[in-house]
């Protein structure tokens, strides 16, 4: 096994270790002791508890307050928050948030109605309906209806009737709303939030909230404007594949390692409602430019085959932990599609930083005209120890392609002899390539912890690595379950 020369291997090593983020385990810690502060707080008011049924009911409300406003921490583009675990994982673990939230918010009445509910349901509904109706709990009733229309909006995201921007302009304000209405039902109606523990919880929670909203919506946006970046040329690369060069100043402040990704947004339009996330196809030393490959595939990316050069654009990055660990040999690299982006950069700047590390890098698409730097890509094989293998999927290629779809098999033929317990792979496409390639990577040997990829669509997923993941999440709301019961029970 052929490795990178020392000296580069240990720079390459302690910038791996620097890179921000907070460990995944102290994410999830923090993130269950902020959610059972309100709890906490109750519990030391002194208030002598009621029923098991009413304070479990509380407990509903209380967690499910608390989950909403913390929803404005965890959107994911903060990078001591995401950039070691991956802002997929964040947002995949922000929207299992948002349905939990939306469940203990529809208990929350019910739990007070527990016993009549056994014993006499309609006089269960009557009350249910003189509690939802009456002007008392209004703020509630409205804010539970929000976060409705919010958790539906954000699950039909991906619908093609649905457009992005649309859901964005609707999105935050929509959550603002629900976090003042449901401080106000809380404040106004909660027996322990009149008490000034809890209330101090909340103003806390609160603020935070506050400091998050004016980040993406003042912050964010001025700082994205700060350098002037410009798009310097588009080119179509193949059926409905597009080529975005950006030039900066040459003071940019931009930093990235390869395969990370910018959030970016085209004047006239205005971010946070317009800015979509690009992998960055290119390496740092090709700064201040950065190339990105688009896929057209919405409203807006259809559109950017047609931007006039010189158009001003707004980036917010770098971002994501989609990156080679420098200590793992040999790296393999799978692309399906747009997804060859981050991995030609990595293996731009392998070259440009004499990584003799082995790159074995498969690359699939649908039909050859999806196939994109193909020549640029054999080019680096006279300055890497890189293998390339072509999967097509659809009608004749040349005659070193092989037919697709992925497969086991295919990665099976990617690994070859070398010993997986030291590798690392890489994987971008679309989700469907990404749990196959994943899954029989872990058959094949290859450790939970170096099978790495960064998924723009934040769905939930059918890998192997996806249902982990989904548990792990789960696992930090079984425990706030937990809590709840213990304080019902207290």
């Amino acid at each position: 096994m052929i490795l990178p020369e020392k000296a580069s291997l240990t720079q390459e090593a302690s910038a791996y270790a620097r890179r921000p983020g907070t460990p995944g385990l102290v994410v999830a810690l923090l993130f269950v002791v902020a959610a059972l502060l309100p709890m906490l707080a109750a519990i030391t008011t002194g208030i002598k508890p009621a029923r098991i049924a009413v304070e479990f009911a509380t407990a509903l409300g209380l967690t499910a307050a608390a989950l909403l406003l913390l929803q404005f921490l965890s959107s994911g583009r903060y990078e001591s928050v995401s950039g070691r675990i991956g802002i997929d994982r964040t947002m995949g673990f922000h929207r299992i948030a948002a349905y939990v939230l939306l469940a203990f918010a529809l208990l929350h009445p019910l739990g007070y109605l527990a016993g009549t509910l056994l014993t006499d349901p309609v006089a269960a509904w009557y009350r249910l309906s003189g509690m939802l109706g009456g002007p008392r709990l209004r703020s509630g009733v409205v804010a539970l209806t929000v976060i409705i229309i919010i958790v539906t909006l954000a699950t039909l995201r991906t619908h093609p009737f649905m457009r992005y921007e649309y859901w964005r302009v609707a999105h935050g304000p929509l959550a603002i709303l629900a976090a003042g209405l449901v401080l106000h039902h809380t404040l106004s109606v909660g027996h322990y939030s009149a008490q000034g523990p809890v209330r101090l919880v909340w103003m806390l929670l609160a603020s935070g909230a506050t400091c998050a909203i004016l980040l993406v919506y003042v912050v964010r946006p001025w700082r994205m404007w700060r350098e002037d970046w410009r798009v310097e040329n588009v080119q179509r690369l193949g059926e409905r594949l597009v080529e975005m060069v950006l030039r900066g100043p040459t003071t940019t402040r931009l930093r990235f390692r390869p395969g990370q990704f910018i959030w970016m947004t085209l004047a006239p339009n205005r971010p946070p409602f317009h800015d979509h996330p690009f992998s960055i196809a290119s390496a740092p030393a090709a700064l201040p430019r950065l190339r990105l490959v688009i896929g057209e595939v919405g409203d807006c990316t259809r559109t950017f085959a047609k931007v006039a050069l010189g158009t001003r654009v707004a980036i917010d990055g770098p971002h994501g932990s989609f990156i080679v660990p420098p200590d793992r040999a040999p790296v393999f690299l799978i692309a399906g599609g747009t997804g060859i982006a981050p991995l030609l950069g990595m293996l731009e700047h392998a070259a440009a930083d004499g990584d003799r590390r082995p790159y074995r890098l498969l690359y699939a698409a649908r039909k050859q005209s999806g196939l994109v730097y193909l020549d640029r890509l054999r080019a680096l094989q006279s300055q890497l120890d890189l293998s390339i293998h072509i999967l097509v999927d659809e009608g004749p290629g040349e005659k070193d392609f092989a037919p697709g779809p992925l497969q086991a098999d295919h990665i099976r033929a990617l690994l070859g002899a070398a010993d997986p317990r030291g590798a690392v792979a890489l994987i971008c496409g679309p989700p469907r390539m990404m749990e196959v390639a994943a899954d029989a990577l872990l058959d094949a040997g290859v450790p939970r912890r170096s099978v790495l990829y960064e998924r723009f669509d934040y769905g939930a997923g059918k890998g192997r690595l996806d249902r982990q993941r989904q548990r792990q999440a789960l696992l930090v709301f079984l425990v706030l379950l937990g809590a709840m019961t213990a304080f019902s029970l207290r």
